[in-house]
C-alpha cells in the first residue's frame, strides 16, 4: 500500500531554507556587482566603496566612467512594458454557461488590472528581469473586515426581520410563536462586522526574497517555494492570526535579511545619520519566512531560529498554482529556473569601455610641455615661471660657463595617443548596441530624426524580432497574472463589482460576483498590446484604418465608429473631443446658435468622404450615407 506524502515537519523547512539561502549568497553576490554597473557604470564600485557610506561613492568619478547601460537598458524596459495589456479569456470548459461568462471574464481581468495598477508591479519585474535575469510579482485575496457598533435603529430594522420571519414560519408550522419584537430586539448583537476591503492583490516581490529548491525548473512544478518578508515586530504581534509572544519573537540583530547586503546597508544608514540615530521602533523588525509546501498544498510561516510555527494550515486557494509569478528573461538551458539578464552581456564591454576612457583621460593630463632643466641654473623665480599658467612672465636665467639658453632649459615633447584607443572606443559603443539588440533609431543616432515613417517601421520592425522572446515572456508573465485574479475571483469574489463593460449598443455596468464567472477560461494577452509604439508607426497605423479599413466597414455595412474612434487615438486626437453626435448640433441650432463651427463646440464629422480614402464612388456614398453612425 502507497504511503501518503506527508508535509515537511518544522526543522526539515528551516534546513531546507538555509541550504536555499547558503547556495543563493553567490549569485546574489554577482547580481549586487550588476545592479552597481546599472546605477554608476563601474565594475569597482561594489568592492572598493564600503557599504552605507553615500558620501563615499561620489570620489569614484575619478574612475572616468560613463555610463552606457543606463540608458541601453532604460530603452529596453520602455520598449517592452509600457502600457496596459488587453486581456482575452477563451473559454475552454463549461460549455454553454461558459461562452455567456466569457465577456464579463474579460472585464473583470482588465477592471481589476488597471484598479490595482498593476502595470506598475509588472514594470518593477521587468526591470530585474532584464537586469538580473529573474523579476517576480506575487498574487492572492486581500479580504479585511471591521467591527463597528450597529445603531438602534438597525438593531430595530433586524429585529422586525427576525420577527417576521418566525411570525411566517408560526403560520406555516400551524404553531404559536416564540417570541416578540422586543424579545427579538434584546437578541440583536450590538456590534457587526463590516467588509471595507475583499479584491485581488498584485504586489512586486524583490527576486533577493525568493528561495525554491535546487532542481526546480518552473515556478508551477517546483515542490516548495519560500517568500522572505520583513515587518516590524509589533505589527507581527498584533496580528490575531499568529501564534508568537513578546518573548518567543526573534528579531534580526545586525541585518534585516541575513543573505540580503542591501538591507543590512539600509540599517547601516539608518543607525547614523549626521550624528542622529534612528529610534529603537525603526530598527525593530523580524524576518519571517512563508513556505508553500505545494507537494501537500499547505502553508506554513515561521522564524528561521524559532522552535515553533507562526501560523500553519491549508493553502487558501483552490487553483493549483503558487501566488508567485516568474517572469524570466534569457536561460542558459531548459534545466536552470533562474535566468540572466542583459547587464551580463555587457558588462565586460562596459568594463572595457571605462578602460579607454580612463587611458584618454589620464593623457590628457599628461598632456602640456615638460622641460628638463640644468640643475645649476634652477632658482624660485624660473621654476615658478615655468609653472604659472599667466601669459607672458618673464624669468631671468644666469648663463652657465657661456652655454646657449637651449641648452640650459630643454622642453620635452610627449607622443600623442594612438588614435586607435579612439576607434576602439567608438566599436565599443556599437558592440553595446548589437549585443542588446538596440538600433541606431532606437537610440536617437545620427540619421533618425530625419528617417520617414515607413523606414522607421521597417527598423521598428526588425528591432521587435531581436526582442521578440523577451517580449514574449513578458506576455507570459502578464497571463499568468490575469489567470491568477480571474480564478481568485471565481473563488472569492463574493461583493457584487460593478465594472464597465463595453459593447456594440455602448457601455454598461453590471454588478459581477463570482456566479457570473462560471467555467474555465485560458486567459492570454493580446500580443504587442504590452510594448510602446513608435509614434510614426501609430500614424502610419491610423492613416491606414482611415484609407482602407473605414471604407471597407461602410461597404459592408458594418458599424465603422470604433474603427474611426481607434484611428483618431492612432493620430493623436482625443475621440470623445472630435466626434460630436449630429443630435447635439441640431439642438444647438434650435436654440437660436447660427448655423457653422460655435465657439467651444467641435465641428460635426463631414458627410463627404476624407480625401484620400479611396471610397466608393458617389452613387454608392449616397446609398451607404445611412449606415454611416457617429
Amino acid at each position: 500500500m502507497t504511503e501518503k506524502l506527508k508535509p515537511y515537519e518544522l526543522n526539515e523547512m528551516q534546513e531546507l531554507v538555509r541550504h536555499s539561502v547558503s547556495l543563493m549568497e553567490r549569485r546574489h553576490s554577482r547580481w549586487r556587482l550588476l545592479e552597481a554597473i546599472y546605477r554608476t557604470g563601474s565594475l569597482y564600485q561594489a568592492n572598493q566603496v564600503e557599504p552605507g557610506k553615500l558620501q563615499e561613492l561620489l570620489p569614484m568619478l575619478d574612475e572616468h566612467v560613463v555610463n552606457l547601460v543606463l540608458p541601453h537598458i532604460n530603452i529596453i524596459m520602455a520598449s517592452v512594458v509600457s502600457r496596459d495589456p488587453q486581456f482575452v479569456a477563451t473559454p475552454f470548459g463549461g460549455g454553454e454557461e461558459a461562452e455567456k461568462s466569457v465577456e464579463i471574464a474579460d472585464a473583470i481581468i482588465n477592471y481589476f488590472w488597471r484598479r490595482l495598477r498593476v502595470i506598475r508591479e509588472m514594470r518593477d519585474a521587468t526591470a530585474d528581469a532584464i537586469k538580473l535575469g529573474s523579476g517576480f510579482v506575487k498574487v492572492g485575496w486581500n479580504h479585511v473586515e471591521q467591527e463597528y457598533e450597529t445603531s438602534r435603529t438597525e438593531r430595530q430594522e433586524q429585529a422586525l426581520d427576525m420577527y417576521e420571519q418566525e411570525r411566517l414560519s408560526a403560520i406555516l408550522e400551524e404553531r404559536e410563536m416564540k417570541g416578540s419584537v422586543e424579545s427579538f430586539f434584546k437578541k440583536v448583537p450590538h456590534s457587526s462586522m463590516r467588509v471595507i476591503r475583499s479584491e485581488p492583490f498584485v504586489e512586486y516581490v524583490s527576486p533577493y526574497d525568493i528561495f525554491l529548491p535546487s532542481n526546480a525548473r518552473r515556478m508551477e512544478d517546483a515542490r516548495w517555494v519560500c517568500h522572505r518578508v520583513t515587518l516590524p515586530v509589533d505589527e507581527v504581534l498584533a496580528n490575531p492570526e499568529f501564534n508568537v509572544s513578546e518573548s518567543d519573537i526573534i528579531r534580526d540583530g545586525t541585518s534585516l535579511n541575513p543573505a540580503d547586503e542591501y538591507q543590512a546597508e539600509w540599517r547601516r544608514q539608518s543607525e547614523d545619520v549626521d550624528g542622529h540615530y534612528a529610534s529603537a521602533l525603526a530598527l525593530d523588525t523580524a524576518t519571517l519566512w512563508e513556505f508553500y509546501d505545494m507537494r501537500t498544498r499547505r502553508l506554513t510561516v515561521f522564524q528561521l531560529d524559532a522552535g515553533e510555527v507562526l501560523w500553519e494550515g491549508e493553502l487558501p486557494w483552490s487553483h493549483r498554482y503558487p501566488p508567485f509569478v516568474h517572469i524570466r528573461n534569457y536561460t542558459g538551458s531548459g534545466n536552470d529556473f533562474w535566468g540572466f539578464g542583459d547587464l551580463e552581456n555587457i558588462a565586460n564591454i562596459q568594463y572595457m569601455f571605462n578602460e579607454f576612457l580612463t587611458e584618454q583621460m589620464e593623457n590628457a593630463r599628461r598632456s602640456g610641455q615638460k622641460y628638463l632643466i640644468n640643475k645649476d641654473a634652477m632658482s624660485d623665480e624660473l621654476l615658478a615661471a615655468l609653472e604659472s599658467d599667466e601669459a607672458d612672465v618673464v624669468a631671468p636665467v644666469e648663463s652657465i660657463n657661456g652655454q646657449p639658453l637651449n641648452e640650459i632649459v630643454v622642453p620635452v615633447f610627449r607622443q600623442a595617443l594612438s588614435g586607435d584607443i579612439y576607434a576602439a572606443k567608438a566599436e565599443l559603443q556599437s558592440y553595446m548596441q548589437e549585443v542588446l539588440g538596440i538600433n541606431d533609431f532606437q537610440a536617437g543616432g545620427v540619421g533618425a530624426d530625419r528617417m520617414s515613417a515607413t523606414a522607421a517601421a521597417v527598423v521598428e520592425g526588425v528591432a521587435t524580432l531581436r526582442a521578440q522572446d523577451k517580449i514574449m515572456s513578458i506576455e507570459e508573465g502578464a497571463s499568468q497574472v490575469g489567470n491568477l485574479i480571474l480564478l481568485l475571483c471565481q473563488e472569492y469574489l463574493d461583493e457584487p463589482t460593478a465594472i464597465r463593460i463595453s459593447g456594440d449598443m455602448g457601455s454598461s455596468w453590471p454588478e459581477v460576483t463570482k456566479a457570473d464567472l462560471y467555467g474555465e477560461f485560458l486567459v492570454k494577452v493580446e500580443g504587442g498590446s504590452l510594448r510602446a509604439l513608435n509614434p510614426a508607426t501609430k500614424e502610419q497605423q491610423g492613416l491606414r484604418t482611415l484609407q482602407q479599413v473605414l471604407p471597407v466597414l461602410v461597404q459592408l455595412q458594418y458599424d465603422p465608429t470604433p474603427a474611426l474612434r481607434s484611428a483618431l487615438r492612432d493620430l493623436g486626437y482625443n475621440p470623445d473631443d472630435v466626434l460630436v453626435p449630429m443630435d447635439n448640433a441640431i439642438a444647438a441650432q434650435a436654440a437660436g446658435a447660427p448655423p457653422g463651427p460655435q465657439p467651444g463646440v467641435p465641428p460635426s464629422a463631414p458627410t463627404a468622404p476624407i480625401a484620400g480614402m479611396g471610397g466608393p464612388p458617389a452613387a454608392e456614398q449616397a446609398q451607404m450615407a445611412g449606415g454611416l453612425t457617429i
